[in-house]
């Protein structure tokens, strides 16, 4: 606890039956200024304040009455109990005279260096820039009210949060359009059937979300030639961002593939981010994600040096963005592929090979726009990964659920004996080269991602279930049981089923067991996708799901329901994402919905007897009503996404950081924070009052010092009471006014009347218990108080 004092020659301090954390100061402290940053004492200025991990007086400590304030305490400061005259160039620190810190930014007894921090009870230096986790080091974290990277103690923190609740408890942020109105464009196209992509498309630090919108009463299939538009709406409010009409996303032209799920990335050095997506009955399009203009229709090169527009049809499809091979590229690195089915384009849109066009492949498995798909009816889910096996190369793949292909349409590796299928790639026995997962037709497999190899295979469809009902959707790799070791994840017709891969040993055979299954309710395309979040960070990770009727969210090691919602689709390759949608360093859940009548009335209310179920259409986003959930990074970029594929940025990595790699996360269609997801801040406040005004004024003082693990925004708010608790009546409601770092405080004033006022004060910040904004790993030190305050007597 700082206790100071100033040169006030005629009067004597007065100070009796003070609680803990309290102190007073005498001395002329200027104009009633509400607030004031840190920095040492000096004789000659105001008196200001020193950031740091000044310690609070124990419980009940009485502050003895001490010398006169006046010209023989040269410094004007008073310090300790009973009170002593501290030298110049000194401060009160802990309850004692301490050499002043210079920098304003204390570590317990010792003082950090300008720009430094206090972390872990050391001083700090911040690394370098950062937007999320994944822009520093194995080691360390990015400090989001910073933005640079610190290091991550083994262990953790010693400030650290990390919540636990059962069930969640979401309530809605936005959603879009609204309940009683349309889209304010071409109204009537609000049905959505594709995931939400979401990127800072216009990089002014609020994340963008991009969906696919198609008539409300199209057919019921969503069929590849009927009308929808790409559409931009803010991150924070759901609003649309393209309310001109004749932005090129509007025009005939330009209209895109109701079944196309879109991509974004930065696809050039230094140029805009792009929102890549198939074009309405054919072809592929690419429009400026800030603005909406069209960058590129896909064309195919001629052989004279021309080129011609590319029509490839894909039905339903999802794209992916990537730097296949910076090494080698011409232009360098930084210029990224667009990657539909088996269909490479480069960074303008021209095919990589102009033969890729309508080539079918080995196994008759129809046109390269169909590769890396579980139905031809449904389409490709795109798939880049480095699975050479080389670590002395950088090259990516194009990954299918029986080949593996360079952006030349060249083979690394196929294997005709088996049926293409969706596909993710991960180690899931935390061992060498790493597997290839890939659900195909009714069957879940396991292959040698870096040749092929089959590991092991089973039944997607378990007993009692009919297999035309039961393709099974784009795969998840995640740890769902905590046991450090991946298991995988798919949707079906009737159920949500979590896979144990068990790698050959013994001479037996690798097998795959279930985890556990889930009814769920897709009888229309069962090939819906899902991802995967661990809510709370304790390293078990919840599955996020929505099928034809309802979004959920189930336990990653049981299956039991956390969160169920009415969500209405007829569902192709969909799923819902969690993301911080707005930027507030808090987690959103994003979900997308549609009505057809053939799905709602049909399968929810027929098949499955939900009868009432509220159908619904257009973006959904959820948050915790407490903002308990975990944080999480402001960018989910393409359906393949896994962590290492993009930059919170939109830049496209060149090279990308396998992510089953070291430096990777191992996981797949997973959202994550990265290191010091658990940090968090601690506010403490230190109550101090000054007589330098008296008799007219008392200076009550709040020293809100954060002596957690992560920083806090400003704006705190700081409440002063006439009494000695909250109930007493409120003098003023004040708030911080600048970012507290680790170890960083600042001081909030309050003038009150000298004369005929109480003898009791007491200050709280962050409100009361329950209600307080700023989640803390600490929340008993959040108020201080004294009792028996008055001016001086006059000698």
């Amino acid at each position: 606890m700082l206790r100071r004092a100033f040169d006030f020659p005629s009067a004597r301090l007065l100070l009796v039956g003070a609680v803990a954390t309290a102190s007073v100061v005498a001395g002329a402290c200027g104009s009633d200024t509400s607030v004031f940053g840190d920095g040492p004492v000096d004789a000659e200025g105001p008196d200001a304040s020193s950031a740091g991990d000044a310690a609070s007086a124990p419980d009940g400590t009485q502050f003895v009455p001490g010398p006169d304030a006046g010209p023989e305490c040269v410094s004007a400061l008073l310090c300790g109990t009973p009170s002593v005259c501290c030298a110049l160039n000194q401060e009160c620190v802990q309850g004692a005279c301490s050499a002043a810190c210079a920098s304003g930014t204390r570590c317990g007894a010792a003082c950090c260096n300008a720009g430094d921090v206090c972390l872990g009870g050391a001083c700090t230096t911040p690394g370098s820039p950062c937007e999320d986790s994944f822009d520093c080091n194995e080691a360390q974290f990015c400090e989001p009210t910073l933005k640079k990277c610190l290091p991550q103690p083994d262990g953790g923190a010693s400030c650290q949060l990390l919540p636990t609740f059962a069930p969640l408890n979401p309530i809605v942020e936005w959603q879009w359009p609204l309940a009683d109105g349309g889209a304010a464009v071409k109204p009537g196209f609000e049905n959505i059937i594709n995931m939400a992509v979401v990127i800072d498309g216009d990089q002014n630090g609020t994340p963008d979300v991009y969906v696919v919108t198609s008539s409300n009463t199209g057919s019921s299939g969503f069929p590849h030639t009927e009308t929808a538009y790409l559409r931009r709406l803010d991150g924070k409010t759901g609003l649309e961002q393209w309310t001109d009409v004749n932005t090129d996303v509007y025009k005939a032209e330009n209209e895109v593939n109701p079944r196309g799920t879109p991509a974004a990335g930065r696809l050039t050095p230094g140029g805009p981010i792009a929102i890549v997506v198939p074009r309405k009955g054919g072809g592929v399009l690419a429009f400026n994600a800030s603005t909406g203009a069209r960058l590129w229709a896909a064309t195919t090169p001629l052989t004279d040096g021309g080129a011609s527009d590319y029509n490839g049809s894909f039905l339903s499809a999802t794209v992916a963005i990537a730097d296949m091979d910076p090494a080698t590229d011409p232009n360098g690195p930084g210029y990224a592929e667009v990657v539909v089915g088996g269909i490479v384009l480069n960074h303008h849109g021209a095919l990589v090979d102009r033969t890729m066009a309508g080539q079918t492949r080995f196994d008759g498995g129809g046109a390269r726009e169909r590769w890396g798909a579980n139905d031809f009816t449904y389409g490709p889910v795109s798939v880049v990964a480095d699975v050479d096996g080389d670590p002395n190369t950088t090259e990516q793949f194009v990954v299918t659920g029986n080949g593996a292909y360079r952006k030349n349409g060249t083979a690394l590796w196929q294997r005709p004996e088996y049926r293409d299928g969706y596909t993710a790639v991960a180690n899931l026995d935390n061992a060498g080269a790493p597997e290839l997962v890939v659900v195909s037709d009714g069957r879940v497999r396991v292959h040698n991602a870096t040749n092929g190899a089959l590991l092991a295979e089973r039944d997607f469809t378990l007993a009692g279930q009919d297999r035309n009902k039961n393709r099974g959707g784009p795969p998840t790799v995640a740890d769902f049981d905590g046991d450090g070791t991946m298991e995988f994840s798919s949707a079906g017709g009737y159920s949500y089923n979590v896979f144990k891969y068990h790698p050959a040993g013994d001479g037996g055979p690798g097998l795959i067991t279930v985890l556990w299954s889930a009814p769920t309710k897709d009888l229309s395309s069962n090939v819906t996708g899902s991802s995967v979040f661990d809510f709370e960070g304790d390293g078990v990770a919840e599955v996020v799901y929505s099928d034809e009727c309802f979004s959920r969210v189930y336990q990653g090691r049981d299956g039991g329901v956390l969160f169920s919602v009415p969500n209405t689709s007829a569902t192709i390759h969909e799923y819902p994402i969690l993301v911080d949608v707005d930027g507030d360093n808090n987690t959103e859940f994003v979900t997308v919905a549609n009505i057809r009548p053939s799905t709602v009335d049909g399968d929810c209310a027929g098949q499955y007897g939900d009868a009432g179920l509220a159908a619904r259409r257009g973006v959904f986003v959820y948050g915790d009503a407490n903002d308990r959930w975990v944080r999480t990074r402001r960018v989910w970029n393409q359906h393949s996404y896994h962590i290492t594929n993009i930059d919170v940025s939109g830049g496209v990595p060149a090279p990308e950081l396998p992510s089953f790699g070291p430096n990777g996360f191992n996981n797949y269609r997973v959202s994550s924070q990265g290191k010091g997801v658990g940090n968090a801040p601690d506010l403490r406040v230190d109550f101090e009052v000054s007589t330098a005004s008296c008799p007219a004024t008392l200076l009550l003082r709040a020293r809100v010092t954060n002596q957690g693990s992560l920083g806090v925004a400003p704006g705190v708010k700081v409440e002063f009471f006439a009494g000695t608790d909250a109930t007493a009546p409120l003098l003023a409601a004040k708030a911080t006014t600048k970012v507290l770092l680790p170890g960083q405080s600042e001081v909030v004033l309050l003038d009150v009347p000298g004369q005929g006022s109480p003898s009791s004060y007491f200050v709280r910040v962050d409100g009361a218990s329950g209600v307080s904004l700023v989640q803390e790993c600490l929340e008993d030190n959040n108020s201080a108080g004294a009792t028996g305050i008055r001016c001086p007597t006059v000698r």
